[in-house]
């Protein structure tokens, strides 16, 4: 449920940047470290929580994969309504 929640703002660091007037790609690749930060996070600071071994590179490969992915939706709208609002004026 934590994932989702990152996942979303995820979403919205790469949409907010991107409207604020950051470059493209330096709002997509700063909204693609959102995940795996989390991830870091809460494999290293938080207490442990499950039994047996932690599997944390599949969630940081798998999560980051994601970021990249949400991330660079969020930053290609904002692109399209910046462009889009460009052409009305």
């Amino acid at each position: 449920m934590v994932a989702i929640i990152f996942l979303i703002i995820t979403f919205f660091v790469g949409l907010l940047l991107r409207l604020r007037g950051m470059n493209e790609y330096i709002a997509w690749i700063l909204s693609c470290l959102v995940m795996p930060a989390f991830i870091i996070f809460d494999e290293f600071v938080l207490p442990y929580g499950g039994g047996g071994a932690s599997m944390w590179p599949l969630p940081l490969i798998l999560g980051g994969f994601y970021g990249v992915i949400i991330g660079g939706l969020g930053a290609g709208i904002a692109s399209f309504y910046l462009k889009r609002k460009e052409r009305k004026t």
